[in-house]
């Protein structure tokens, strides 16, 4: 879902986070959310790969970007069935897995299923709402324990509880370490406690007071020294010093119901504050099918082409601006064929995505932690690095495939498919995997190796969509071995590891996703002569 809606790598950089919070180990929560975001970013943020990295090849029409969207798909489909249920291994024992695969399937059912189906009618919206569809189902399947078995394990893999959900620096459990250390006066008597901590914070976050030999602690409220009192109670047993030791999970979760509340009733409110709250989300979706489904009409006024007035400068080409606010720059530096166009009003950024910000930011004015300012600074230096390999990228695209025959890529695609002949099919969903390690974008591979693909298939003669949706497939696999999310998923958990070790947990799955892909694509797709 939050790779429909942003793509980027975000969806990995605020899952791990997730991950490590509910106790899971840091390292491996990294390597899961590489690989499961894999079997999203061929949709990528509405469609982006598909309808923008593609979108360089002017022989490929708006039918055949559907005919890519299905068949590419399917073929992932079929891959995340086999490859997922092997990837939670990675974070829990093999035997919860097994015991519990009646609940994986069912819930990867509904994700895959609506994604696969939306994606033979869509290429723009297969990963959003598979997604919210996906998140919706899964948590039905958990309230209902539809196929969910105990299994033993160790919750915390023997981690101190006050280390998980401490990522943030906004976190309860950081804001407890922080109130705690910030009290000074530490009783010296051996029978005391080793440190203090005054009533109120004691009751905020729902700790019990114990000083673990059996002694049973009771708080005074003394604000001169905020000092603890502490008597001996030989009668009670199992306690634990809550300043110094560990907390327990009834704890940490009666932590989190005093800052957030109990659960609204329905009369309270809850349908009404979920829909208020989950706006951003489905305002996204709403305005998007609204905007891009032919039948009602607002599409053509969108990206209605013509111009309102135009503008020559000589040899540098012809500027147009319509009325739907589409910018197109004609004839540049006087080479034929050669033009750029943005439709400001149907491209994902103004609509939906900053004009539900900017509503939601005003709804929650009075939450905000910072203001518009540095929520707008801290956007630019996200996509800092992302537009500076994209714009390398256009670049170095134009240049691929201009000039006919003695482009790049076509020398490239005929001389590479005339060495492989049929098995060019085997190499080209590893050339989306190249484009995706070395970019970092599903879409920027897309551009890179679109045109290359498409000659090659047309010289082996075999399906022009089939061999672009298996460049989408290894770009989208690709994404698991990328330098760029590897390094920013380790950045927000705080893992200091080399992206080479990380990497070699990976690739083994990266490797297996293209290949099931690629055995798919050659049963159903392929056809040679």
């Amino acid at each position: 879902m939050v790779e429909g809606a942003s793509g980027f790598g975000t969806p990995v950089a605020l899952g791990a986070p997730m991950l490590v919070s509910q106790g899971h180990p840091a390292f491996e929560s990294v390597v899961v959310l590489l690989i499961m975001n894999t079997y999203a970013t061929v949709w990528g943020a509405v469609g982006t790969p598909i309808w923008f990295g593609f979108g360089s090849l002017p022989q490929v029409s708006e039918d055949e970007y559907l005919d890519i969207s299905r068949k590419a798909a399917v073929a992932m489909g079929v891959s995340a069935y086999i490859s997922l249920p092997l990837v939670l291994t990675i974070l829990v024992p093999f035997k919860a897995v097994r015991k519990n695969i009646v609940f994986i399937i069912a819930s990867l059912t509904t994700c895959l299923g609506p994604s696969i189906g939306i994606a033979f009618v869509s290429y723009e919206f297969p990963s959003l709402l598979g997604g919210m569809i996906g998140c919706a189902g899964t948590a039905f399947l958990i309230k209902c324990k539809f196929g969910l078995h105990d299994f033993e394990h160790d919750d915390n893999g023997g981690r101190n509880l006050e280390d998980i959900g401490s990522v943030s620096e906004n976190s309860l459990v950081r804001k407890y370490q922080k109130s705690a250390s910030s009290l000074s006066d530490v009783p010296e008597s051996g029978a005391e406690l080793t440190s203090t901590r005054n009533n109120k914070t004691a009751k905020q976050m729902g700790i019990p007071e114990t000083n673990g030999e059996d002694e049973e602690v009771y708080l005074t409220s003394d604000d001169s020294d905020q000092k603890e009192e502490v008597r001996q109670n030989t009668g009670t047993a199992g306690v634990v010093d809550a300043g110094a030791a560990s907390m327990n999970t009834d704890s940490l979760h009666d932590t989190l119901e005093h800052h957030l509340g109990p659960r609204k009733s329905y009369a309270d409110g809850y349908i009404k504050e979920t829909i208020i709250r989950t706006s951003p989300i489905w305002l996204v979706v709403l305005i998007l099918i609204v905007t891009r489904l032919e039948q009602i009409g607002l599409k053509k006024f969108l990206t209605k082409v013509t111009p309102n007035f135009t503008i020559h400068f000589g040899t540098y080409g012809t500027f147009r601006l319509s009325a739907s606010l589409v910018f197109q720059l004609r004839d540049i530096l006087t080479f034929p064929g050669i033009s750029w166009k943005y439709e400001l009003l149907y491209v994902p950024f103004l609509i939906p995505f900053v004009l539900v910000s900017l509503l939601n930011m005003y709804m929650y004015r009075k939450d905000l932690a910072h203001g518009p300012a540095h929520v707008a600074r801290t956007v630019a230096d996200r996509l800092k690095n992302p537009a500076i390999a994209l714009l390398g990228a256009l670049v170095l695209v134009q240049l691929v495939i201009r000039v006919g025959a003695e482009a790049p890529a076509t020398i490239l695609g005929t001389v590479v498919s005339d060495w492989f002949q049929e098995a060019f099919v085997i190499i080209s969903p590893l050339l989306g995997v190249l484009g995706s390690f070395f970019s970092g974008s599903t879409t920027v591979s897309n551009l890179t190796f679109g045109s290359i693909q498409l000659i090659a298939a047309e010289s082996i003669g075999t399906s022009v969509t089939t061999m672009l949706a298996l460049q989408a497939v290894g770009a989208s696999a690709g994404n698991g071995v990328c330098l760029n999310n590897i390094i920013a998923a380790c950045a927000v958990v705080g893992l200091n590891v080399g992206e080479g070790k990380i990497l070699l947990q990976t690739y083994k799955f990266v490797f297996l996703s293209t290949t099931i892909a690629t055995i798919v694509m050659l049963a159903f797709y392929f056809r040679f002569g």
